[in-house]
């Protein structure tokens, strides 16, 4: 099975939050444009994407996952 996109996560995170993605976008002081441009490309900092999470009210991973089941991050 094929991952997901960044852009799919955030689109559905944001429906979990109950959030559009212009709202999340003005409460990180980005534009509707901006930000749809940046979800488009993918192009966000661990930072920014932490921020997203919290405006959401979740959090959010990244790490290198390792067939044995091995995390590192």
């Amino acid at each position: 099975m094929a991952e997901i996109t960044l852009q799919q996560k955030i689109k559905i995170a944001c429906i979990e939050a109950d959030i559009s993605l212009t709202e999340l976008g003005s409460k990180m002081g980005m534009s509707q444009a901006s930000i749809s441009k940046r979800v488009k490309t993918g192009k966000f900092t661990q930072e920014e994407l932490e921020t997203m999470a919290k405006i959401m009210g979740c959090k959010y991973e990244s790490a290198f996952v390792f067939p044995n089941g091995n995390r590192i991050g």
